[in-house]
Order: structure tokens, then C-alpha cells, then sequence
């Protein structure tokens, strides 16, 4: 408690209690007991536990100030046992059986009766190492059949309670009721409350105040309390002292205390009981007495605090208005309570529930000052911990997008304020899906905690890096000047993941795809900038990863796989909007060409020319791989079977299958439909699937290229090297080669990890009797090393782009690439 001086327009409240505890009244109540048990009795709240007793402490093996402020998550093995058992106990509301605690020893099965609740969010929660359940409910010689727990609570008490059942029975009095009521056990217990004393009952809404009409007596309020199952309730009377005028036991005293005259005398239950501090002043508000709970929470003993003015434990100057309001509630009411903060004796400061009642005599002058505080640091770091977990990642750490988007509309206020910008990436790890079906979720897992460190320590200062789902992640830059700023943090994001990954014995190489967008340019609401980045990061996508990409205009109003243009590639084969295009296969050696690479291509009417892989997603979701697919099938093979033969070899045509085509079910009489309307022939058809294929155990798609292999078509693995393929699969497939993985051709002459697989990949593949074909070669220093490995067939910039089928058919014949 903290006061200022006080006003003197102190008033008399009209309170039957003497004294009146306000909050902390009932917690007194149901606490005063705790060493009286023999079983271990937790009481609970916001899952924080506000009180133990020693029986409690024994069955745990730890003392009362480890448990008691502490998480009640604490006291079980597991986050997965607390949940379990916070589920069984106060949500399914569970009221015996057993549950597995942690022990400084290690674990241990106590039996439990009851979470009763005692008030809203607080319960009892009463553990037994031995003793059967069920004897807890075996009634006691003279007490009425029922809960027998609750009416030895009440029995250990100076103040008058009554326990009464949901229909309106008393199922326990405890002998302070019995002497205030007059009345003998047997005529009370057990029986209809109103049959034995006249009750008037509080409406619905009104004070919780019952009036009681005893024989031969005055009326008598009672607060009524909920009680420890649905419907009960408990009566508490006003103390037999404010009754009868017998004086209640008095409280521990310093030595130098005034004579007993002067001394302010309290209930000892609930003064020494209680887990709330209690500090009593007087009149002129100078501590007179405090509890063993305050000095456990403050430091101070009461010789160190006796006579000073309760600003002694601020922890600050307190603002005028504030110590107004308190006086004027104390001044009306009678009561004040609210959070302050204040100071221990070693100097912490901390946040405490304050709740402070004056105390008056029958002329209304004041008496004392009782506040009652509970330290409310637990329960801070509480919800400091719900807190995290509602805006954080558990599995990285990372902020998620509820804090993320947080983060950005605080910048976004900052930018508009001084006119700069704020970048939003979206950064998505390229086949990181492959990576966990391979190695499994929990290797994965390890592999993302080492990206979120990597990308945090990439990132510069006040940015942010968050997760939004399992391989996409978010970054913020706040307060930029220059839009080149954030191309240099995405390079800086690419480069912190060149290095491979090693979790429980395997290692990965990750690249990443990111899409930027910029706020107020690309947009101004956090959704719509979001939806921005996705699509420069589709499109970063489609130009083979590792790389970023700027949001434009031109990539459809935030997406490609908008429903307008969804429709209108539906239209595209009617259309005749569709084109294949043809890039050249050629033997590194001499340079001299050994086939075509189709690559579709859509004739967009307002976007020009795009390449298949800005579209796939649209066809894919769309449901139209397979028309396409069928469409360049054809439209190759017609233009294929018009090549003239170079140097004595037709040239092989390639084509890529999707899965979706092979899961169809009837692609090799599709393919045979296409060759025979073409007259290719074929064994000048090379059909290449993609790795992911080989990892599917459906029968399906063995039984599909079974049947192609046996037209006499050939089959190759495209991408091959990205680390998801098992090399045994390999020759459970009727395959004739293997097609390098553009991203570890273009490292090759740059990296020697990367050498050292293609070397591997072609060693493999000439002992399995495969073909190695090398896609994206860029330079002659990579030509030359391929060669070396006997892998000649080669395709790439150095020999020549995609061309038009006319360009193709040209270049075919003997003309130059243009």
C-alpha cells in the first residue's frame, strides 16, 4: 500500500463487514485452512499458483517459494502435459483421477479430486500421493451426506460460513455459524435452509448480500460467494467480534508495539493464512502490523516499516490525480483498488494488485487502513509468455505475420510522416518441400532454425524477418531512402544462404526466390503489398530461383493467376494463341545439333509474348495442364517430323510431361495418337519427366512409362540433381538419361562442391548405362568440364536461345541461329 496524506472528508460507508477485505476477503477465506490439510492443495489463477500449503510442497519435493507466483505449467513434465491436464481440469472440468507431475527426482503419479472453483478463474486443485479418490467423498460421522472437502475448509475457520447445495440445503456449517445462529448441528445441516432460518435472497444483479432472520435475533447480512460446484454457495457472517463485541486474536506485533489497548486486533486465519500481503495502518496512516506474505514480497519486516508512512515502498513519485482518485474512493466508498507499482527492499521494482479498505467505528471515525496486495510479477511474465507465443513463431523465433503486419503498419506511419518508403520481401525457399520429404519434418525443422538465424543476421538494423507459413517468410525494411537499398538487402539475403545446411548428419544446398514490393508505390495497404510480392516472387520463380525480383504493373494487378486471366488462357487453344518454340540439344564436342527442346508459349494479346513457366500456376490450378500438354505434344511432333536430317541424324525432339498428364492415365495412347497423326517416329521422341515423379509410389505412373517405353519412346529425368531423388529409383524406371539441374551446371567452373556432384551425378549415371544431358551451360569453361565427363549432350545460352518453330525448322536445314 501507498498512500499520500489523506483528506479529512472522510465518510461512513454502510458495511456489515468488520473488517471488510473486499477482493482479497474470500481469498482469505478459502486459504486459512492450507496447513491444516493433509493433502496438497494448489489454489490457481490465470494459470499462475497463488498458494500451496506444505503438504503441497512435500508431494511436489520443492519448497513454497518455488512454487508459490510461479507458472502452474511448471509443475508438469511437459508444455503437452499442461495442456492436457488444463484441458481435463478447468475446460472439461474433470473431477478425480490422476496425473503425472515433475519432481526434482523425476516424474510421479499424484491423484487428484477437483479443480473446484472457488471464483471466476481461480480453483482449487486438492493432490493425494496414495489415497484413493473416491475417500475423499466419505461424509464424516456429523456432517450431512455430500462434499465433505468443503465443509473442513469452512470448520477451520473463526469466521461464520455456510455451505449451501445447488438445491438450496445446507450441506455443511461450521461451529462459528452455529454459535452466531444459536442452533444445534443436526437442526441445520442437511436440511432446506429456509426451513430452519428465514433467508431473503440478493436479486440478479443486485449486491451479493443475503439477510438472515435467526430466531430470537437480529437480522444478519451475509455475503454470498460462489461455492465449490455449480450452484452452491457459500454465506460468509460477519465475524463473531463484530457481533458479539468479543475482540478476534490479535496480529504479530514488533517488539516496540504500543500496549494491547491501542493494538488493532484481526482473525488470524486470515491474516497469517493468506498468500496476499496485508499492511494495516492507522488513522493517520503509519503501519502498525504486516504479515508474514509482506514481508516475503516487499523484504521488509515489520520493525524495518513500523511507524513509516507506506511511501516508503513506492517505487516513484506518484501523480497527483492518482493519489486524488484513491483518497476520494476511500473517502466515498470506502475501498480502492486498482495495479500500482512499488519497490522491494533489494531495489526491484514490481507491479502489485492493490486493494485497500478503511475501517471505521460505530461513529464513522476511521480506525485503520487495511491494503491487501499480491505480487503480480508472475503474472506478468505470464502474459509476457501468451504474449510471444500469440506473435511469434515457436519453431524459429521469428516474428509471425500478426506481429509482422504490426511492424508494418508502424512504418508505414513513420514513411508517410517523412516521405520515405518501406520494403516488403516475400522469400520463398526454393524446393524446401522436397527437402522434407526426403529427410523428414524433423530434419526440416532443424534446417529452418539455421535459415531464420542466417536471414536475421543478413538483415540490417530495425529490419524485419518473419514466418508466415512452413518455407515462406516475410522481411520488412523500414525508413528507406534509395529503392536500391532493398535490392542489396535481397543479395544479402541470397548470399547468407550460399552456404550448405548440416542437420542430424545430412547436408542441403537451399537457394531462396524473393518478390519486393514497395510501399507507396506498389500499393499502401499491408494486404494488397503483401499480394504484390507474392507475384514478383512467382515471377522470380519462373526465371529459375535464386534470384529477386521487383513488383510491375504487368504482372496482373498483383498476380498472374487472376481470374481474368485464368479465363482468357482457357480460351488461348481456340484462340489459336498458343505457340512452341524450340531451343537447340547439341553435342559439345563439335557443336553440331542433336535435337529440339519444345517450350510453350502463350501470344497474350495485352502482354505480349509469355513463357510457360509465368502461367503454369494459372494452368495447374485451373485444371488445363492436360489440354495444353496435348496441344504441344501434337504441335511439336507435327513440326518435328518436317526436320531434314543434319549430318546423317534427324534431330530428337524433347518434350516436358507433367505429372498431372501421366496421372491422367492414358498418356502413352495420347502420345501414340500424336506421333501417328505426325508420322514422327518414335524413337526420335524423348519425353522428359520431372524428379518429383520418381518419388511417387503410385502404381499409375510406373505402369505410364512402361507403356511409352515400350512404343519405343525415349525417357529422360529433368532437373535432376536437386536432391530429392533416391538413385536407386532409377532403375525401377524404364529411363534412358538423366538431365543436369540448371542451378548446378551454372555453378560449376565457380564452386567445387558444385563440380564434385556433377562428377559424381555422371560417374553415377554411366554405371546405371544413363545418358547425362546438361541444361543451361553459359560459358566454354563449363562446356570443356562436361565434355570431360563424357557428358556431351549439351543445352544452354552458349549455343543458341529459343527460336520460333519457323527459326528452328530454318536452323535445322542449315542456317545460322539467330
Amino acid at each position: 500500500m501507498n498512500l499520500a496524506p489523506r483528506p479529512e472528508d472522510d465518510r461512513n460507508p454502510d458495511e456489515p463487514f468488520v473488517p471488510d477485505f473486499s477482493e482479497g476477503a474470500e481469498t482469505g477465506l478459502y486459504l486459512a485452512l492450507l496447513e491444516l490439510l493433509d493433502e496438497g492443495l494448489i489454489i490457481t489463477g490465470d494459470e499462475v499458483i497463488l498458494e500451496v500449503n506444505s503438504a503441497a510442497c512435500r508431494l511436489l519435493g520443492r519448497d513454497y517459494r518455488q512454487l508459490a507466483g510461479q507458472p502452474l505449467a511448471d509443475i508438469f513434465p511437459s508444455e503437452r502435459a499442461f495442456l492436457n491436464a488444463r484441458a481435463r481440469l478447468f475446460i472439461q472440468g474433470e473431477m478425480r483421477g490422476c496425473l503425472q507431475v515433475a519432481t526434482p527426482t523425476g516424474n510421479r503419479n499424484l491423484k487428484f479430486i477437483a479443480a473446484a472453483r472457488l471464483r471466476p478463474g481461480i480453483h482449487a486443485l486438492i493432490l493425494s500421493p496414495d489415497l484413493a479418490a473416491e475417500g475423499y467423498a466419505e461424509p464424516a460421522a456429523d456432517a450431512a451426506p455430500g462434499d465433505t472437502l468443503w465443509p473442513r475448509l469452512a470448520a477451520a475457520l473463526e469466521q461464520p460460513v455456510l455451505v449451501v447445495d445447488d438445491q438450496l440445503q445446507v450441506a455443511a456449517a461450521n461451529a462459528a455459524a452455529l454459535r452466531t445462529l444459536g442452533v444445534e448441528r443436526g437442526a441445520l445441516v442437511g436440511r432446506p435452509i429456509a426451513d430452519c432460518i428465514p433467508i431473503e435472497w440478493p436479486e440478479d444483479g443486485a449486491t451479493p448480500l443475503a439477510t438472515l432472520h435467526p430466531e430470537g435475533g437480529a437480522p444478519l447480512s451475509a455475503r454470498v460467494l460462489p461455492g465449490p460446484k455449480p450452484d452452491w454457495r457459500l454465506l460468509i457472517l460477519p465475524p463473531v467480534a463484530a457481533i458479539s463485541g468479543l475482540p478476534a486474536a490479535p496480529a504479530t506485533l514488533p517488539a516496540d508495539a504500543p500496549p494491547p489497548a491501542s493494538r488493532l486486533l484481526l482473525p488470524v486465519d486470515v491474516f497469517d493464512a493468506t498468500s496476499q500481503a496485508i499492511l494495516v495502518s492507522d488513522a493517520q496512516n503509519r503501519i502498525i502490523a504486516v504479515n508474514k506474505a509482506f514481508t516475503t514480497i516487499t523484504g521488509y519486516t515489520l520493525d524495518e516499516v513500523h511507524g513509516k508512512n507506506p511511501a516508503v515502498l513506492s517505487a516513484g513519485q506518484r501523480d497527483k490525480s492518482f493519489v486524488d482518485a484513491l483518497w476520494t474512493g476511500l473517502a466515498q466508498t470506502g475501498q480502492w483498488q486498482g495495479e500500482i507499482w512499488n519497490r522491494r527492499k533489494n531495489g526491484e521494482i514490481y507491479p502489485e494488485w492493490l486493494s485497500i479498505t478503511a475501517v471505521r467505528d460505530a461513529r464513522g471515525k476511521v480506525l485503520h487502513y487495511i491494503g491487501m496486495f499480491s505480487d503480480l510479477t508472475a503474472k506478468r511474465q505470464a502474459e509476457s509468455r501468451a504474449d510471444y507465443i500469440a506473435t511469434h513463431d515457436i519453431l524459429t523465433g521469428l516474428p509471425n505475420r500478426r506481429l509482422f503486419e504490426c511492424r508494418f503498419t508502424e512504418a508505414a506511419e513513420r514513411a508517410r510522416a517523412s516521405h520515405r518508403s518501406v520494403g516488403l520481401m516475400r522469400l520463398d525457399l526454393d524446393n524446401f518441400k522436397a527437402v522434407n520429404r526426403e529427410y523428414g519434418d524433423n530434419t526440416g525443422d532443424a534446417f529452418l532454425q539455421q535459415i531464420a538465424r542466417r536471414l536475421r543476421m543478413a538483415t540490417p538494423r530495425g529490419a524485419t524477418v518473419a514466418r508466415e507459413r512452413s518455407d515462406t517468410l516475410l522481411v520488412l525494411l523500414p525508413d528507406v531512402d534509395l529503392t536500391s537499398e532493398i535490392g542489396r538487402a535481397a543479395e544479402a539475403l541470397l548470399a547468407s544462404l550460399a552456404q550448405p545446411f548440416e542437420a542430424e548428419g545430412r547436408q542441403v544446398k537451399l537457394g531462396a526466390s524473393i518478390g519486393i514490393a514497395i510501399f507507396p508505390e506498389h500499393g499502401t495497404q499491408f494486404d494488397a503489398l503483401v499480394r504484390n510480392a507474392n507475384a514478383a516472387l512467382t515471377h522470380a520463380r519462373q526465371l529459375g530461383g535464386n534470384n529477386h525480383q521487383y513488383y510491375a504493373d504487368e504482372m496482373g494487378g498483383g498476380t498472374l493467376e487472376h481470374s481474368a486471366f485464368e479465363l482468357n488462357l482457357r480460351h488461348s487453344v481456340e484462340r489459336e494463341q498458343l505457340e512452341v518454340h524450340f531451343q537447340p540439344l547439341v553435342d559439345g564436342r563439335d557443336g553440331s545439333l542433336r535435337g529440339g527442346e519444345a517450350l510453350l508459349r502463350w501470344r497474350h494479346p495485352d502482354l505480349g509474348l509469355i513463357p510457360f513457366r509465368r502461367f503454369l500456376t494459372a494452368a495447374r490450378e485451373g485444371g488445363m495442364l492436360g489440354e495444353l500438354g496435348d496441344w504441344v505434344l501434337h504441335a511439336a511432333c507435327r513440326h518435328a517430323a518436317a526436320w531434314p536430317a543434319r549430318g546423317g541424324h534427324p534431330p530428337l525432339l524433347t518434350i516436358n510431361v507433367a505429372i498431372e498428364q501421366i496421372m491422367q492415365g492414358n498418356l502413352a495412347d495420347r502420345v501414340q495418337d500424336a506421333l501417328k497423326a505426325s508420322g514422327l517416329p518414335p524413337e526420335r521422341l524423348e519425353l522428359d519427366v520431372d524428379e518429383i515423379v520418381l518419388k511417387e509410389e503410385h502404381s499409375r505412373i510406373q505402369s505410364a512409362l512402361e507403356k511409352l517405353a515400350a512404343l519405343g519412346v525415349r525417357l529422360a529425368v529433368d532437373d535432376f540433381g536437386r536432391g530429392v531423388s533416391s538413385i536407386p529409383r532409377l532403375k525401377r524406371f524404364p529411363l534412358r538419361a538423366i538431365k543436369l539441374d540448371p542451378v548446378l551446371v551454372r555453378d560449376v567452373g565457380v564452386r567445387e562442391e558444385a563440380e564434385a556432384v556433377v562428377e559424381a551425378i555422371a560417374a553415377m549415371a554411366g554405371a546405371l548405362g544413363l545418358e547425362v544431358f546438361a541444361r543451361g551451360v553459359e560459358g566454354e569453361a563449363q562446356q570443356a568440364f562436361l565434355c570431360a565427363l563424357d557428358c556431351y549432350l549439351q543445352q544452354g545460352p552458349l549455343f543458341g536461345r529459343p527460336m520460333t518453330a519457323e527459326e528452328f525448322a530454318a536452323y535445322v536445314a542449315g542456317g545460322k541461329a539467330p
